[in-house]
Protein backbone atom coordinates (compact mmCIF):
# COMPACT_ATOMS: atom_id res chain seq x y z
CA UNK A 1 0.00 0.00 0.00
CA UNK A 2 1.39 3.79 -0.25
CA UNK A 3 2.23 5.03 2.49
CA UNK A 4 -0.61 7.23 3.86
CA UNK A 5 -2.02 8.27 6.98
CA UNK A 6 -5.55 6.05 7.75
CA UNK A 7 -8.40 6.05 10.23
CA UNK A 8 -9.76 2.59 11.40
CA UNK A 9 -13.25 2.58 11.09
CA UNK A 10 -15.26 0.87 14.59
CA UNK A 11 -17.14 -2.45 13.27
CA UNK A 12 -20.49 -3.34 13.95
CA UNK A 13 -21.34 -6.66 16.14
CA UNK A 14 -23.46 -7.16 13.25
CA UNK A 15 -22.04 -6.38 10.13
CA UNK A 16 -24.24 -6.90 6.92
CA UNK A 17 -23.62 -5.72 3.06
CA UNK A 18 -26.18 -3.21 3.71
CA UNK A 19 -23.82 -1.82 6.15
CA UNK A 20 -21.09 -2.03 4.76
CA UNK A 21 -22.30 -0.24 1.45
CA UNK A 22 -23.34 1.76 3.91
CA UNK A 23 -19.86 2.91 5.51
CA UNK A 24 -18.36 2.80 1.84
CA UNK A 25 -20.89 5.72 0.26
CA UNK A 26 -20.49 7.96 3.43
CA UNK A 27 -16.56 7.50 3.69
CA UNK A 28 -16.42 8.61 -0.12
CA UNK A 29 -19.38 11.28 0.41
CA UNK A 30 -17.74 13.23 3.21
CA UNK A 31 -13.93 13.23 2.42
CA UNK A 32 -12.83 14.88 -1.09
CA UNK A 33 -10.23 12.40 -2.47
CA UNK A 34 -8.58 9.07 -0.63
CA UNK A 35 -8.99 5.35 -0.53
CA UNK A 36 -10.10 2.85 1.54
CA UNK A 37 -8.67 -0.49 2.46
CA UNK A 38 -10.05 -3.44 4.13
CA UNK A 39 -8.86 -6.47 5.33
CA UNK A 40 -10.82 -9.83 6.00
CA UNK A 41 -9.93 -12.33 8.63
CA UNK A 42 -7.89 -14.56 6.20
CA UNK A 43 -5.82 -11.53 5.20
CA UNK A 44 -7.24 -10.80 1.95
CA UNK A 45 -7.32 -7.08 1.03
CA UNK A 46 -8.73 -4.81 -1.04
CA UNK A 47 -8.77 -1.02 -1.73
CA UNK A 48 -11.25 1.56 -2.95
CA UNK A 49 -9.51 4.77 -4.58
CA UNK A 50 -12.81 7.74 -4.86
CA UNK A 51 -12.53 11.39 -5.96
CA UNK A 52 -15.29 13.90 -5.43
CA UNK A 53 -17.62 11.12 -3.68
CA UNK A 54 -17.06 8.79 -6.62
CA UNK A 55 -15.47 5.83 -7.18
CA UNK A 56 -12.12 5.48 -9.67
CA UNK A 57 -10.82 2.25 -9.40
CA UNK A 58 -10.17 -0.66 -6.94
CA UNK A 59 -7.63 -3.66 -6.61
CA UNK A 60 -6.69 -6.31 -4.46
CA UNK A 61 -8.47 -9.54 -3.82
CA UNK A 62 -7.39 -13.23 -4.65
CA UNK A 63 -7.20 -13.10 -8.25
CA UNK A 64 -5.43 -9.63 -8.95
CA UNK A 65 -3.47 -11.20 -11.95
CA UNK A 66 -5.99 -13.17 -13.13
CA UNK A 67 -8.62 -10.58 -13.05
CA UNK A 68 -6.20 -7.97 -14.82
CA UNK A 69 -5.13 -10.62 -17.45
CA UNK A 70 -8.95 -12.01 -17.68
CA UNK A 71 -10.12 -8.32 -19.02
CA UNK A 72 -7.30 -7.52 -20.76
CA UNK A 73 -8.78 -10.61 -22.78
CA UNK A 74 -12.05 -9.73 -22.93
CA UNK A 75 -11.96 -6.11 -23.78
CA UNK A 76 -8.74 -5.96 -26.05
CA UNK A 77 -8.06 -9.72 -26.90
CA UNK A 78 -5.31 -8.27 -29.94
CA UNK A 79 -3.31 -6.86 -26.80
CA UNK A 80 -1.24 -9.51 -24.94
CA UNK A 81 -0.77 -9.42 -21.19
CA UNK A 82 2.40 -10.01 -20.98
CA UNK A 83 3.59 -6.80 -23.30
CA UNK A 84 2.00 -4.25 -21.10
CA UNK A 85 5.04 -2.92 -19.14
CA UNK A 86 6.04 0.14 -17.23
CA UNK A 87 9.27 2.03 -16.40
CA UNK A 88 8.58 1.51 -12.98
CA UNK A 89 9.77 -2.40 -11.54
CA UNK A 90 7.81 -2.21 -8.59
CA UNK A 91 3.82 -3.46 -8.76
CA UNK A 92 2.15 -0.81 -6.76
CA UNK A 93 -1.49 -1.23 -5.66
CA UNK A 94 -2.97 0.80 -8.62
CA UNK A 95 -0.62 -0.58 -11.14
CA UNK A 96 -3.11 -1.56 -13.13
CA UNK A 97 -5.01 1.95 -13.13
CA UNK A 98 -1.56 3.26 -14.38
CA UNK A 99 -1.06 1.16 -17.10
CA UNK A 100 -4.70 1.42 -18.42
CA UNK A 101 -3.84 5.17 -18.66
CA UNK A 102 -0.35 4.65 -20.33
CA UNK A 103 -1.97 2.29 -22.83
CA UNK A 104 -4.79 4.76 -23.46
CA UNK A 105 -1.55 7.98 -24.38
CA UNK A 106 -0.11 5.14 -26.66
CA UNK A 107 -3.37 4.57 -28.40
CA UNK A 108 -3.05 1.12 -28.06
CA UNK A 109 -6.22 1.12 -26.15
CA UNK A 110 -9.56 3.81 -26.69
CA UNK A 111 -10.62 5.19 -23.50
CA UNK A 112 -14.05 3.61 -23.97
CA UNK A 113 -12.22 0.05 -23.73
CA UNK A 114 -10.38 1.35 -20.35
CA UNK A 115 -13.45 2.87 -18.93
CA UNK A 116 -15.41 -0.71 -19.22
CA UNK A 117 -12.14 -2.17 -17.58
CA UNK A 118 -12.34 0.02 -14.49
CA UNK A 119 -16.23 -0.50 -14.23
CA UNK A 120 -15.93 -4.17 -14.42
CA UNK A 121 -13.31 -4.09 -11.98
CA UNK A 122 -15.13 -1.90 -9.31
CA UNK A 123 -18.05 -4.34 -9.60
CA UNK A 124 -15.80 -7.84 -9.48
CA UNK A 125 -14.24 -6.39 -5.94
CA UNK A 126 -17.07 -4.87 -4.86
CA UNK A 127 -18.45 -8.71 -5.28
CA UNK A 128 -15.41 -10.18 -3.55
CA UNK A 129 -15.92 -7.51 -0.49
CA UNK A 130 -19.46 -8.08 -0.26
CA UNK A 131 -19.24 -11.85 -0.30
CA UNK A 132 -16.39 -11.62 2.40
CA UNK A 133 -18.63 -9.53 4.45
CA UNK A 134 -18.68 -11.45 7.28
CA UNK A 135 -14.78 -11.99 7.22
CA UNK A 136 -14.01 -9.04 7.44
CA UNK A 137 -11.89 -7.51 10.04
CA UNK A 138 -10.84 -4.08 9.57
CA UNK A 139 -12.04 -0.91 7.19
CA UNK A 140 -9.59 2.35 7.21
CA UNK A 141 -9.32 5.12 5.00
CA UNK A 142 -7.23 7.67 3.88
CA UNK A 143 -7.18 10.80 5.54
CA UNK A 144 -5.26 12.94 3.29
CA UNK A 145 -6.80 14.92 0.97
CA UNK A 146 -4.38 14.02 -1.51
CA UNK A 147 -5.88 12.02 -5.14
CA UNK A 148 -3.57 9.13 -5.50
CA UNK A 149 -4.36 8.90 -9.08
CA UNK A 150 -4.19 11.62 -10.92
CA UNK A 151 -5.09 11.03 -14.19
CA UNK A 152 -8.78 9.70 -13.63
CA UNK A 153 -10.33 8.04 -16.66
CA UNK A 154 -13.85 7.82 -15.28
CA UNK A 155 -15.79 9.00 -11.95
CA UNK A 156 -18.44 5.79 -11.27
CA UNK A 157 -21.06 6.41 -9.19
CA UNK A 158 -20.94 4.13 -6.00
CA UNK A 159 -24.71 4.05 -5.86
CA UNK A 160 -25.24 2.50 -9.52
CA UNK A 161 -21.97 0.41 -8.79
CA UNK A 162 -23.55 -0.98 -5.54
CA UNK A 163 -26.71 -1.71 -7.14
CA UNK A 164 -25.33 -3.36 -10.10
CA UNK A 165 -23.26 -5.38 -7.31
CA UNK A 166 -26.49 -6.10 -5.42
CA UNK A 167 -28.17 -7.30 -8.85
CA UNK A 168 -25.22 -9.63 -9.49
CA UNK A 169 -25.18 -11.17 -6.04
CA UNK A 170 -28.79 -11.71 -5.96
CA UNK A 171 -28.28 -14.05 -9.08
CA UNK A 172 -25.62 -16.03 -7.82
CA UNK A 173 -27.67 -16.81 -4.77
CA UNK A 174 -30.16 -18.12 -7.06
CA UNK A 175 -27.41 -20.11 -8.65
CA UNK A 176 -27.55 -22.32 -5.15
CA UNK A 177 -23.85 -22.05 -5.17
CA UNK A 178 -24.31 -20.53 -1.76
CA UNK A 179 -20.93 -18.77 -0.06
CA UNK A 180 -18.80 -20.28 -2.94
CA UNK A 181 -16.54 -17.50 -4.66
CA UNK A 182 -16.45 -17.43 -8.51
CA UNK A 183 -12.90 -17.25 -8.08
CA UNK A 184 -13.23 -20.72 -7.34
CA UNK A 185 -12.49 -23.57 -9.96
CA UNK A 186 -14.55 -26.78 -10.98
CA UNK A 187 -12.73 -29.99 -11.06
CA UNK A 188 -14.38 -33.40 -12.53
CA UNK A 189 -14.35 -35.54 -9.40
CA UNK A 190 -16.24 -38.45 -10.59
CA UNK A 191 -15.89 -38.74 -14.48
CA UNK A 192 -17.74 -42.13 -15.14
CA UNK A 193 -21.08 -40.68 -13.16
CA UNK A 194 -20.76 -37.82 -14.91
CA UNK A 195 -20.47 -39.51 -18.57
CA UNK A 196 -23.14 -41.81 -17.81
CA UNK A 197 -25.66 -38.90 -16.94
CA UNK A 198 -25.15 -36.61 -19.49
CA UNK A 199 -25.05 -36.24 -23.63
CA UNK A 200 -21.80 -36.93 -25.11
CA UNK A 201 -20.80 -33.71 -26.63
CA UNK A 202 -21.68 -32.02 -23.37
CA UNK A 203 -19.29 -34.74 -21.47
CA UNK A 204 -16.61 -33.76 -23.80
CA UNK A 205 -17.17 -30.18 -23.53
CA UNK A 206 -17.16 -30.58 -19.44
CA UNK A 207 -14.10 -32.46 -19.62
CA UNK A 208 -12.11 -30.01 -21.79
CA UNK A 209 -12.99 -27.25 -19.42
CA UNK A 210 -13.31 -28.80 -15.98
CA UNK A 211 -10.03 -29.47 -15.22
CA UNK A 212 -9.19 -27.44 -11.89
CA UNK A 213 -7.02 -24.45 -13.31
CA UNK A 214 -9.68 -22.18 -14.55
CA UNK A 215 -12.08 -20.11 -11.92
CA UNK A 216 -15.76 -20.10 -12.63
CA UNK A 217 -14.95 -16.56 -13.96
CA UNK A 218 -11.98 -17.37 -16.39
CA UNK A 219 -14.41 -20.58 -17.19
CA UNK A 220 -16.94 -17.32 -17.81
CA UNK A 221 -15.04 -15.43 -19.92
CA UNK A 222 -14.20 -19.05 -22.15
CA UNK A 223 -17.85 -19.80 -22.44
CA UNK A 224 -19.58 -16.86 -23.16
CA UNK A 225 -21.96 -17.65 -20.37
CA UNK A 226 -22.85 -15.10 -17.17
CA UNK A 227 -20.98 -16.39 -14.44
CA UNK A 228 -24.43 -16.70 -12.45
CA UNK A 229 -25.79 -18.90 -14.95
CA UNK A 230 -22.44 -20.87 -15.42
CA UNK A 231 -22.85 -21.45 -11.62
CA UNK A 232 -26.17 -22.42 -11.82
CA UNK A 233 -25.76 -25.46 -14.53
CA UNK A 234 -22.88 -26.52 -12.67
CA UNK A 235 -24.31 -26.83 -9.42
CA UNK A 236 -26.58 -29.60 -10.21
CA UNK A 237 -22.67 -31.26 -10.95
CA UNK A 238 -21.72 -30.04 -7.53
CA UNK A 239 -24.88 -31.11 -5.58
CA UNK A 240 -24.60 -35.08 -6.70
CA UNK A 241 -20.54 -34.89 -5.79
CA UNK A 242 -19.45 -34.94 -9.35
CA UNK A 243 -17.36 -31.94 -9.62
CA UNK A 244 -16.07 -29.90 -6.44
CA UNK A 245 -14.95 -26.38 -6.49
CA UNK A 246 -11.43 -25.65 -5.17
CA UNK A 247 -9.31 -22.84 -4.53
CA UNK A 248 -6.80 -21.48 -7.05
CA UNK A 249 -3.82 -19.51 -6.83
CA UNK A 250 -3.53 -16.27 -8.97
CA UNK A 251 -1.54 -16.01 -11.54
CA UNK A 252 2.36 -15.32 -10.67
CA UNK A 253 2.99 -11.63 -10.94
CA UNK A 254 4.27 -11.15 -14.60
CA UNK A 255 5.27 -7.51 -13.75
CA UNK A 256 7.70 -7.38 -10.67
CA UNK A 257 11.17 -6.43 -13.28
CA UNK A 258 11.26 -5.25 -16.87
CA UNK A 259 11.14 -8.09 -19.45
CA UNK A 260 14.33 -8.57 -21.00
CA UNK A 261 14.09 -7.04 -24.67
CA UNK A 262 15.74 -10.39 -26.26
CA UNK A 263 13.13 -12.48 -25.47
CA UNK A 264 10.15 -9.89 -26.37
CA UNK A 265 11.72 -9.84 -30.03
CA UNK A 266 12.06 -13.93 -30.08
CA UNK A 267 8.35 -13.82 -29.29
CA UNK A 268 7.32 -11.73 -32.32
CA UNK A 269 8.93 -13.92 -34.31
CA UNK A 270 6.85 -16.78 -33.49
CA UNK A 271 3.81 -17.88 -35.83
CA UNK A 272 0.85 -16.16 -35.42
CA UNK A 273 -2.68 -17.96 -35.38
CA UNK A 274 -5.84 -16.18 -36.01
CA UNK A 275 -9.39 -17.85 -35.02
CA UNK A 276 -12.58 -16.44 -36.21
CA UNK A 277 -15.41 -17.85 -34.47
CA UNK A 278 -18.58 -16.29 -32.76
CA UNK A 279 -18.21 -19.17 -30.04
CA UNK A 280 -15.28 -17.76 -27.07
CA UNK A 281 -15.18 -21.19 -25.95
CA UNK A 282 -13.86 -22.63 -29.46
CA UNK A 283 -11.10 -19.52 -29.29
CA UNK A 284 -10.35 -20.58 -26.43
CA UNK A 285 -9.86 -24.55 -26.99
CA UNK A 286 -7.25 -23.39 -29.77
CA UNK A 287 -5.42 -21.12 -27.61
CA UNK A 288 -4.81 -23.76 -24.76
CA UNK A 289 -3.58 -26.15 -27.16
CA UNK A 290 -1.57 -23.77 -29.17
CA UNK A 291 0.33 -21.28 -26.70
CA UNK A 292 2.05 -24.04 -25.17
CA UNK A 293 3.51 -25.36 -28.53
CA UNK A 294 4.96 -22.12 -28.90
CA UNK A 295 2.66 -20.31 -31.30
CA UNK A 296 0.91 -16.70 -30.88
CA UNK A 297 -2.94 -16.71 -30.99
CA UNK A 298 -5.68 -14.32 -31.60
CA UNK A 299 -9.16 -14.89 -31.26
CA UNK A 300 -12.18 -12.99 -32.94
CA UNK A 301 -15.60 -13.33 -32.46
CA UNK A 302 -16.68 -10.10 -34.74
CA UNK A 303 -16.71 -11.25 -37.60
CA UNK A 304 -17.59 -7.82 -38.73
CA UNK A 305 -13.85 -7.16 -37.32
CA UNK A 306 -11.89 -9.72 -38.57
CA UNK A 307 -10.76 -8.74 -42.03
CA UNK A 308 -9.25 -5.38 -40.21
CA UNK A 309 -7.84 -7.17 -37.69
CA UNK A 310 -6.28 -9.84 -40.53
CA UNK A 311 -4.41 -7.21 -42.50
CA UNK A 312 -3.24 -5.27 -39.04
CA UNK A 313 -1.55 -8.01 -37.63
CA UNK A 314 -0.97 -10.32 -40.91
CA UNK A 315 -1.32 -13.80 -39.30
CA UNK A 316 0.38 -17.25 -40.12
CA UNK A 317 -2.72 -18.90 -40.14
CA UNK A 318 -6.39 -18.71 -40.11
CA UNK A 319 -9.02 -21.04 -38.51
CA UNK A 320 -12.36 -19.72 -39.71
CA UNK A 321 -15.66 -20.22 -38.43
CA UNK A 322 -17.96 -21.25 -41.45
CA UNK A 323 -21.50 -20.55 -39.68
CA UNK A 324 -21.31 -17.08 -38.05
CA UNK A 325 -23.81 -14.20 -38.06
CA UNK A 326 -23.95 -11.07 -40.63
CA UNK A 327 -21.02 -12.30 -42.12
CA UNK A 328 -20.50 -15.88 -42.54
CA UNK A 329 -17.10 -18.45 -43.42
CA UNK A 330 -17.51 -17.89 -46.94
CA UNK A 331 -17.77 -14.44 -47.28
CA UNK A 332 -14.55 -13.46 -44.86
CA UNK A 333 -12.55 -16.44 -46.87
CA UNK A 334 -13.60 -14.43 -50.26
CA UNK A 335 -12.30 -11.05 -48.66
CA UNK A 336 -9.53 -12.02 -47.61
CA UNK A 337 -8.60 -13.94 -50.80
CA UNK A 338 -8.87 -10.60 -52.69
CA UNK A 339 -6.15 -9.14 -50.34
CA UNK A 340 -2.49 -10.12 -52.42
CA UNK A 341 -0.67 -10.53 -49.30
CA UNK A 342 -2.68 -13.47 -47.95
CA UNK A 343 -3.86 -15.02 -51.39
CA UNK A 344 -1.53 -18.13 -50.05
CA UNK A 345 -2.48 -17.99 -46.23
CA UNK A 346 -3.80 -21.57 -45.46
CA UNK A 347 -7.30 -21.21 -44.28
CA UNK A 348 -8.69 -23.61 -42.09
CA UNK A 349 -12.38 -23.89 -42.58
CA UNK A 350 -14.37 -25.23 -39.12
CA UNK A 351 -17.84 -26.17 -39.39
CA UNK A 352 -20.02 -28.88 -37.25
CA UNK A 353 -21.37 -29.83 -40.73
CA UNK A 354 -18.64 -31.64 -42.65
CA UNK A 355 -20.87 -32.05 -45.86
CA UNK A 356 -19.99 -32.28 -49.70
CA UNK A 357 -21.57 -29.31 -50.33
CA UNK A 358 -19.97 -26.85 -48.06
CA UNK A 359 -16.98 -28.32 -49.01
CA UNK A 360 -16.91 -27.53 -52.83
CA UNK A 361 -18.37 -24.04 -51.82
CA UNK A 362 -15.41 -23.12 -49.44
CA UNK A 363 -13.13 -24.21 -52.00
CA UNK A 364 -14.64 -22.17 -54.35
CA UNK A 365 -14.10 -18.97 -52.43
CA UNK A 366 -10.34 -20.06 -51.43
CA UNK A 367 -9.91 -22.10 -48.22
CA UNK A 368 -7.05 -24.45 -47.57
CA UNK A 369 -8.67 -27.16 -45.57
CA UNK A 370 -11.22 -28.49 -42.91
CA UNK A 371 -11.41 -29.10 -39.75
CA UNK A 372 -14.67 -30.31 -37.79
CA UNK A 373 -16.34 -29.26 -34.56
CA UNK A 374 -16.01 -29.59 -31.53
CA UNK A 375 -12.64 -29.52 -32.48
CA UNK A 376 -9.42 -31.36 -31.00
CA UNK A 377 -6.69 -30.25 -29.52
CA UNK A 378 -3.90 -32.79 -30.92
CA UNK A 379 -5.48 -32.45 -34.40
CA UNK A 380 -5.31 -28.61 -34.09
CA UNK A 381 -1.30 -28.69 -33.39
CA UNK A 382 -0.86 -31.13 -36.52
CA UNK A 383 -2.90 -29.05 -38.90
CA UNK A 384 -1.26 -26.08 -37.75
CA UNK A 385 2.02 -27.88 -38.39
CA UNK A 386 0.97 -29.63 -41.67
CA UNK A 387 -0.22 -26.12 -42.78
CA UNK A 388 2.84 -24.15 -41.68
CA UNK A 389 5.11 -26.45 -43.60
CA UNK A 390 3.45 -26.62 -46.78
CA UNK A 391 3.53 -22.98 -46.86
CA UNK A 392 7.07 -22.37 -45.87
CA UNK A 393 7.83 -25.85 -49.03
CA UNK A 394 5.76 -23.19 -51.12
CA UNK A 395 7.68 -20.15 -50.51
CA UNK A 396 11.21 -22.06 -51.15
CA UNK A 397 10.22 -23.51 -54.26
CA UNK A 398 8.40 -20.09 -55.72
CA UNK A 399 12.26 -18.48 -54.44
CA UNK A 400 13.99 -20.42 -56.66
Amino acid sequence: MTESVLNVLPLEHEFSVATLTKNIKAIIQTQTNGYIHLKTITGEQWWLDFRVGRLLWAGGGQHRFRRWQRLLRTHCPDLPPDEVRLRESEVFDHWEYVALSVLVRRQQMTREIAIAIIQATLTEVLFDICQAVSNITQIAHSMDHQARLSEPMAILSSTALFYRVRTELQSWQNAELNEASPNLAPVIMDAERLKQCTQPRTYQILKRLLHGTRSLRELSQITGHEVSSLGCMISAYVDRGMVILHRIDDLPNPYATPAPKAPLKAAQKLPLIFCIDDSPQVGYLIEEALRPAGYRCISIQDSIQALAQIIRHKPSLIFLDLVMPVANGYEICKQIRRVKTFRKTPIVILTGNDGIVDRMRAKAVGATDFMPKPVDPVKVIEMVRYQLANAEKTNEENLR
